[in-house]
Formats: structure tokens, C-alpha cells, sequence
């Protein structure tokens, strides 16, 4: 059998399909935020070593006496620190002095290359500074010149020979910018400070900040891939809604279309569902083809038995009444002899008519009546059971269990029906009556007699309801119809072997 889903289940997926793509969504943003802060360093790396470069060739310049001595240990690409997932620095301080002293080759190259700046301001909209070797700005696209940034965290740590960069929220302003300038839109400046060596030691700082590009400004950009992605999604989310619905409503249709179908007498095929449905509605198709197996059964029980029920009480209802008429018509002209006769005939067969509606009552009662369970001590209850038949039945308790959950008045109606007809057709000898455990949970009877057995011819019909091969000594035919609903009822069965040693008939309950 199949492991289906249950309707919860499934409208858990799809409602977790449907929330996960704005977090999805949330998350990307974010990881693409720290993508894009990340690639503004990696270009402010690129274009500060170019300043830093063009500054050192300056210094040199202004200074013929001076010899070039690159930093040429362990040179190396330099690689960003900023993760993806970066946290905010504190703003940055208001200098505190500035440089008295503006002289110097430091000074000379700065202002060389104060034209060079202000170009490339103009291309990545940065700010973009120089500082000597004390970590005063020499060269400057603001108006910070001579400003002392020693007491920076960032230009500290390249002032000690290692790389720094980090970021700062963007201070908030009145309003925003037209669509043309979305890169202006991101809230995070991106601060990086690369030492300038010459030889060991560190001789000035190119120190880049610039607001790092912005999500909105990317997605802008790529506002056509964007906006088919989001069809796409929506598509997606579509699909899956039609799916799962599709999934739920169409066996639940054809399980209508089928209630309907039986409704009108028509012929109804399988109510399971095939390929993918969900679980509840699987066990609402199989409780409804169980149902409409058991009412088609019970129509058919129905029908047969009372055809059967009507042709075993035409027979004695005839002979009353033909005794009745005669008794009416001719009865001045009778002996009391033949009289009493006709009212002897007319006794016995009401008292037929009253047996088979005793036991059709009895067979009803077991198989439509829910059973009341109750505990039964099988010892006792077996032990008083053979008491009424005296030395005629001896009982086998051996292998019993001490107790078995069942109504008494079912277990006793069918063991009394396999007992009579044991000691009546037991030419005489005992009759053995044994009970074991059976399975987990169910109990065997074996009831065996020494008569004759039964015949070939009538042990296909045995378990036939009014069957019976003593219809003139008052045998109504509906005793192992009982035993056979007890058993039928409990979910067990009955069975018999008979042979020229006796028979055994062996009720599971």
C-alpha cells in the first residue's frame, strides 16, 4: 500500500513554499548587500594601489637624490576583509590637529597628483586621500587638506605596515535622489587604508572611502532579469498551488461522482484512488467502497434471506391453514379422535413457525447487533456449560487460557448448537469438547463426536441457514448459520472434518 501524505501536510508544504520565497528572497538581499560591499572594496583596492603608485613616483621624482627602494618581500595580491555578513564601525572622529609643516617631498608629490584625484572622484563619486607617513592628508578630494588622521582605527593599522578596511553607516539626509543616482541610495561607506612601502618601511597611507553599491541600484540595473525571475516565482507558486489543489479536489470529485452514481442504481467500480492523493482522502474512498461492499452484500443477504425465510414459513402457515379449513368445513362431521389430530398438526407446526423466528431472531441479533464484550473465565464457563449435558460431554481444558473477552450469550448460543448436534448424531458416545489458545489473541473450540459423520453429499451445505436433514424432528437448519455468524462476527472462523470416526467441527473465536 501506498504512504500518502495528509491534507495537513500537504497545505503545510505548499503554504512553507509559499512563505520561504519572500525569506529566501530577505536572505539574498541580504548576502547580495554583502556581495556588492565587498566588490566596492575589491575596486578601491585596485585603484588605491594605482594612487599609491603614482604618488610614490612623485616623491621620487621631486626627489633625485632619493633612490628607489620598492617593497618587493613577499609581495602578494591583497585580498578583502570585509565578510559578507559585515557589522557597522563607529563614525569616524573630527581631526584633532593638523600639520604645521607642509613641505617636504610628501607635500610635493601630494599636490602632483591633486588633479589625478579629482578625475577619478569624478568617475567612482569616492573620497579619495593621501597621507604621509605621520597619517596627515597630502593630497585630497576634499577639503581636509593638511587634516591629521593618525587617531583612526583604519589608518592606524596601515600606519603599522598591515591593509584595514571596514564600514560605516552612511549619515541620513533629508531626501533621496532621482532614479539616475540609485548608487547613492546604499546606507553602508565602504573605508579602506593601504600602507605605501618603500622597502620596509611605510612612508604613506592612500586612504579610499565610498558608498558601496546598493541592492535597489543592482536590481535597477538588472530590472529585466529581475522582473522575469519574479514571474517566474509567481509561476512557480501557481503551479504548486494548482497542484496541490488539483491533487486534493480531483479524487474528492470522483469520489462524489461516484456516491452519486450508487445513489441512482447504477454500477460502481473501485472508489480507491489511484496515483497521488492524500491520505485522508484515501481512507474516506476505502470506508466508502467498504460501506458499499457491505450494503451490496446486505442487499443480497437481504434479498435471498427472505426468499429463503418466506418459502420456510410458507410450509407450516399452509398446513394450518388447510388443517384450519378442514376443521371449519367438515369438523361436525369428525371424531374427536380425528379432531384432536388436526389441532395436534396445527400445534406443531405453530411451534415450528415459533423455533425458526426464535433463531432468525438470534441470527439477526448477531450479525447486525454491535457485541458487548465482556471477560469470561473460559474454565467455569466451558465446565457449567457441559453440566447440562451430565456424562455426555467431557471437557479439555489443557490448553485454554484462563479468560476471553467476549459476549457470553453469543459464545454459548454457538457452542450449545455445535454440542446438540454432536450428542445427537453421537450414536450414543461422548463427546469431547477442548479449547487452546489460538494466535495472540483468539480461542479454538474443537467439538468431536463418534457418529457416523457426515455424508458426502451433505457437507457442502452444512453451513447452509435452514439446511437440515431433520426438518421432521423440528431441526430448524439454522443452527451452524449461528455458529458460523458468532464466528464471522469475532473476525474468526469455523470449520469441520468428518470421516467414519466422527465428526470435528472447530469454531476460532
Amino acid at each position: 500500500m501506498k504512504t500518502r501524505l495528509s491534507i495537513r501536510y500537504l497545505l503545510l508544504l505548499a503554504n512553507a513554499f509559499i512563505l520561504l520565497l519572500p525569506v529566501f528572497a530577505v536572505t539574498f538581499l541580504h548576502l547580495w548587500d554583502g556581495h556588492l560591499v565587498r566588490v566596492t572594496e575589491q575596486q578601491l583596492i585596485a585603484e588605491a594601489l594605482l594612487i599609491g603608485e603614482t604618488w610614490r613616483e612623485q616623491q621620487l621624482a621631486s626627489d633625485p637624490g632619493r633612490i628607489d627602494a620598492p617593497h618587493r618581500e613577499g609581495l602578494r595580491p591583497i585580498d578583502g576583509v570585509l565578510s559578507l555578513d559585515y557589522q557597522f564601525a563607529a563614525p569616524a572622529a573630527v581631526p584633532t590637529h593638523w600639520a604645521a609643516d607642509r613641505s617636504g617631498p610628501a607635500w610635493v608629490a601630494g599636490a602632483r597628483i591633486q588633479a589625478l584625484l579629482q578625475r577619478a572622484r569624478q568617475a567612482n563619486l569616492g573620497s579619495l586621500r593621501v597621507l604621509d607617513a605621520q597619517g596627515c592628508v597630502v593630497a585630497t578630494t576634499a577639503s581636509d587638506l593638511g587634516a591629521c588622521l593618525g587617531d583612526l582605527p583604519e589608518v592606524r593599522q596601515a600606519l603599522d605596515g598591515n591593509y584595514a578596511a571596514l564600514t560605516r553607516a552612511r549619515l541620513p539626509r533629508a531626501k533621496f535622489i532621482q532614479w539616475a543616482g540609485l548608487s547613492r541610495r546604499s546606507s553602508v561607506r565602504v573605508f579602506m587604508a593601504l600602507p605605501v612601502r618603500e622597502g620596509s618601511e611605510v612612508t604613506g597611507v592612500v586612504y579610499l572611502s565610498r558608498l558601496s553599491s546598493s541592492p535597489l541600484e543592482a536590481v535597477w540595473k538588472l530590472r529585466f532579469t529581475v522582473l522575469a525571475a519574479a514571474l517566474l516565482c509567481i509561476a512557480v507558486t501557481v503551479a504548486v498551488s494548482l497542484f496541490f489543489s488539483r491533487r486534493i479536489a480531483r479524487p474528492v470529485r470522483a469520489i462524489t461522482a461516484s456516491a452519486e452514481a450508487m445513489a441512482r442504481g447504477e454500477p460502481v467500480g473501485t472508489l480507491i484512488p489511484q496515483g497521488f492523493a492524500p491520505a485522508e482522502v484515501e481512507s474516506l474512498a476505502t470506508a466508502l467502497q467498504r460501506v458499499t461492499s457491505q450494503l451490496s452484500d446486505r442487499a443480497k443477504y437481504i434479498s435471498e434471506f427472505a426468499a429463503t425465510v418466506s418459502h420456510e414459513l410458507k410450509t407450516p402457515l399452509a398446513g394450518i391453514k388447510g388443517a384450519i379449513e378442514l376443521l371449519r368445513d367438515s369438523g361436525e362431521q369428525m371424531s374427536p379422535e380425528q379432531k384432536q389430530r388436526f389441532l395436534a398438526n396445527i400445534n406443531a407446526d405453530a411451534e415450528r413457525m415459533d423455533r425458526l423466528v426464535s433463531r432468525l431472531l438470534q441470527l439477526a441479533r448477531i450479525q447486525s447487533a454491535p457485541e458487548t464484550a465482556e471477560e469470561l473465565a473460559l474454565g467455569p464457563f466451558c465446565r457449567g456449560l457441559a453440566q447440562r449435558y451430565g456424562d455426555q460431554v467431557r471437557v479439555d481444558l489443557r490448553l485454554a487460557p484462563e479468560r476471553l473477552t467476549m459476549q457470553r450469550d453469543h459464545l454459548e448460543m454457538a457452542l450449545r448448537n455445535l454440542l446438540d448436534n454432536a450428542v445427537r448424531h453421537g450414536a450414543g458416545e461422548p463427546v469431547d469438547l477442548s479449547v487452546a489458545k489460538f494466535g495472540d489473541a483468539q480461542v479454538a473450540f474443537q467439538v468431536h463426536d463418534r457418529g457416523a459423520g457426515i455424508s458426502t453429499g451433505n457437507r457442502a451445505r452444512v453451513f447452509e441457514r435452514f439446511f437440515t436433514t431433520e426438518r421432521d424432528a423440528g431441526g430448524t437448519g439454522l443452527g451452524l448459520a449461528i455458529v458460523r455468524a458468532v464466528a464471522e462476527t469475532r473476525g474468526g472462523s469455523v470449520s469441520f472434518e468428518s470421516g467414519q470416526s466422527g465428526t470435528t467441527f472447530t469454531l476460532i473465536v
